[in-house]
């Protein structure tokens, strides 16, 4: 099996165990506490999986008739647009 797709494996299941510890170790917090935990940890594995992304583009793994790609640029750049308005919201 390719070393990359071993990585993925890894990454996914890494972030399953993270979050179930996550929830697990916050049932007895407050939703909110939860709640917020989750949120971090997506962020979390979003940046990673960017990462990822930016490497395969460098490697040249990526090509424009990739059939996700618009899908994936335009969720990029509304996701961009949101995580701007809120850093210059100061919230």
């Amino acid at each position: 099996m390719p070393l990359a797709v071993l990585e993925d494996l890894k990454e996914a299941v890494d972030h399953l165990r993270t979050t179930l510890w996550t929830a697990m170790s916050a049932a007895t917090d407050n939703p909110d506490t939860l709640a917020s935990r989750l949120v971090n940890l997506r962020l979390r594995r979003a940046t990673e999986i960017c990462r990822q992304i930016r490497l395969d583009v460098d490697a040249n793994e990526v090509d424009i008739s990739a059939e996700e790609l618009p899908k994936l640029g335009e969720a990029l750049h509304l996701t961009v647009e949101r995580v701007d308005r809120l850093m210059q919201s100061g919230m």
